[in-house]
């Protein structure tokens, strides 16, 4: 785990090392054991250390044999002992006990196909001097980040966009449009960041960069060292697979992206039940086997609901030594989760930690987020879970999380609406992109007799799929055309992306329950939850694994016949079922809350003058963005009584982020 960033010249100049220690200075905290800038000819890698696996000996960058290409990466490659033996029974030689060292003889063996062969969450990119291609990839679901610069010049990327911003070229004009995505969703779509100039490599995808041709002096150089090392022939090409997205060319580069990877449905019907919940429950296990591979002890982030339970459950059988869980809690409050935590770290004799969050952290808290989410994240759990991450991290280097169980498993109420659609009226939800497109119920536009308004809420009643594409908690599009200046509104033109792209076809052929399943998982999981994850823990050296989103189990659960998911009654029916094998019935039957927080009160309360403050008398994005008596408005009404608080907390973490990133 780490971070990791890199500088090319696309006009085959030298990079600095300058340049390189800059980028890796500004994501140090993702990897404070070791920083590393390695140089080679116009590509310049950095890379930041957190010592999992091979702590002596896994410094990035990692090499084939003969130091021709060249990987750094982000991440964990869970199934690196299997491919390590394969490969050197084809005759690789390994200098490290590194998992990300087999990236660079994989791509040897099978060019840009390798990702199909990694079992892991991953951001890598790795340069071939002998191809003159830089090549790159983010894991299936988006666990790792991976953000871009790409000009006429230079090819730039991070692992953090606070990676790319000490370098000159990167201008920090913000993109309306990303500015109109995250006030309506309160998360930024990708590839989309609040950035113009900068992009977020999509999950599961890949990109190559075909440099241009070495000057010749530097093409003989390199000729005499291949010679002299003993090569004495060119490797295959890397070949691309199917499902090619973009591509690009400035100065004799070119620049390509697609999709390597995409979540599947197929129900299996000819499996009984029993056979499924089986499967379920053998994939599971070896997932969380998979990822408890580490040289430094593992821990769990426990809630007390279903995923993180059965996770640790399954955890505590691989540990040798009593399991370290982990839980915040929020005293006096409904939504304290710390006792259930406690009664199930209790049940499974874990070393449990517990950690109190007070309205008093808030204020600081609100403010470091702005800091180390550079992009702006309107996610209450945020908060609570940068505490957990901090406290956390003096115990133990990793922690499972239960990370994407909702997502594969059906674990939210939108998913129990869908599966409630009366049969004759499904025909509705299967043309509700149709019937209710979201780029314009959700366009920034003027509502003055209320019809956009009218069609969102029967788009959510009828055609529950929705849900996916549509945020009520978020700046609505007549909400949003009130509250902007003239100027800004203007400039966004009623335009709106919806987060169904042209390539989801197959969206259109699946079962509504699948098909909002599956818009989940392809975007929001990777854009709010992970982004949340990866942030929150990385920001105070810790790595966090998600066992749930291992793309084996993935499979098997998209094949799960649709009342093993979800019924009318009841979410996460199969996970459920293979919770009772382990859990007590009380916990398994536990009420959802997840890292919810009191938000609404402490926003009329003890955070009230404080929010007046921030967004109304010394606010930097009003004068930009905003006009005051909408916000002024906004603020009335809830200390009223009506509850704002989802709206007032992205207005916050939006003026915050300007504060840090915009001035």
């Amino acid at each position: 785990m780490c971070g990791i960033a890199g500088y090319i010249s696309l006009k085959n100049a030298p990079v600095y090392r300058e340049t390189i220690a800059r980028m890796v200075a500004a994501i140090k905290h993702r990897g404070p054991d070791a920083q590393t800038v390695h140089l080679d000819g116009p590509v310049g890698f950095g890379h930041a250390r957190l010592s999992i696996i091979d702590l002596a000996g896994g410094q990035q960058p990692l090499f084939n044999e003969d130091r021709t290409v060249s990987v750094i990466c982000n991440g964990e490659i869970y199934n690196y002992r299997e491919l390590r033996e394969r490969l050197l029974q084809r005759g690789h030689r390994f200098h490290t006990g590194s998992d990300c060292e087999v990236i660079a003889h994989l791509w040897e063996e099978h060019g840009s196909k390798l990702v199909d062969e990694l079992r892991g969450m991953f951001a890598f990119v790795l340069y071939d001097r002998r191809q003159n291609v830089v090549f790159g990839a983010r894991d299936r679901f988006g666990q790792k980040p991976l953000y871009y610069y790409h000009s006429d010049d230079t090819f730039a990327f991070a692992s953090e966009i606070k990676g790319l911003l000490p370098l000159s070229e990167i201008s920090r004009n913000l993109d309306p449009f990303a500015v109109d995505q995250f006030l309506f969703h309160q998360f930024i779509p990708q590839p989309r960041t609040l950035f113009r100039y900068v992009k977020k490599l999509p999950a599961g995808n890949c990109f190559e960069l075909r440099l241009p041709p070495l000057p010749h002096q530097a093409a003989q150089r390199l000729a005499e060292e291949l010679t002299s090392a003993g090569v004495t022939a060119p490797p295959q090409a890397a070949t691309r697979q199917n499902g090619l997205e973009k591509s690009s060319s400035s100065r004799g580069a070119h620049f390509f992206t697609w999709r390597y990877w995409h979540p599947t449905f197929a129900p299996d019907w000819a499996k009984s039940d029993a056979e499924h919940l089986n499967c379920v429950e053998a994939s599971l296990t070896d997932a969380v086997e998979s990822h408890m591979v580490a040289d430094v002890p593992v821990g769990v982030f426990l809630s007390g609901g279903i995923d993180s339970s059965l996770i640790t459950a399954l955890a505590a059988k691989f540990n040798p030594q009593p399991l370290e869980t982990f839980a915040i809690s929020f005293p006096g409050s409904e939504h304290d989760e710390g006792p259930s935590a406690a009664a199930v770290a209790k049940y499974l004799g874990t070393k449990h930690h517990e950690f109190p969050f007070v309205p008093g952290d808030m204020r600081e808290l609100l403010t470091r987020a702005a800091t180390l989410y550079d992009q702006p994240l309107a996610d209450t759990a945020v908060l609570p879970l940068m505490a957990l991450s901090r406290a956390a991290a003096n115990h133990v280097k990793v922690v499972l999380t239960g990370d994407g169980g909702d997502e594969l498993f059906a674990g939210y109420r939108k998913y129990q609406r869908v599966s409630g659609v009366p049969g004759r009226y499904r025909w509705l939800s299967r043309i509700s992109a149709l019937l209710f497109p979201m780029h314009e119920l959700a366009a920034c536009r003027p509502d003055p007799l209320g019809l956009r308004k009218a069609r969102a809420r029967v788009a959510m009643v009828i055609a529950p799929t929705c849900r996916s594409d549509y945020n009520r908690q978020g700046w609505e599009g007549w909400e949003r055309y009130a509250i902007y200046r003239p100027e800004i509104a203007q400039m966004i033109g009623g335009q709106f992306e919806s987060l169904r792209r042209p390539c989801d076809l197959e969206l259109g052929k699946l079962s509504p329950l699948n098909a909002a399943l599956q818009l989940d998982q392809g975007t929001v999981l990777a854009d709010r939850l992970l982004l949340k994850g990866d942030c929150s823990t990385m920001a105070f050296g810790l790595e966090a694994r998600a066992p749930l989103l291992d793309h084996h189990l993935a499979k098997i659960a998209g094949e799960l016949p649709y009342h093993l998911k979800v019924t009318p009654s009841k979410t996460k029916v199969a996970l459920r079922e293979i919770a009772s094998r382990y859990l007590p019935v009380e916990i398994i039957n536990r009420r959802k809350k997840g890292f919810s927080m009191p938000l609404d009160k402490w926003f009329r309360n003890e955070l009230l003058d404080w929010t007046k403050s921030c967004l109304l008398d010394d606010s930097i994005a009003l004068s930009r963005y905003f006009q005051r008596a909408p916000i002024e408005k906004l603020i009335r009404e809830h200390v009223a009584g009506q509850n704002h608080a989802a709206r007032i907390h992205t207005l916050l973490m939006f003026e915050l982020w300007n504060r840090e990133y915009a001035s």
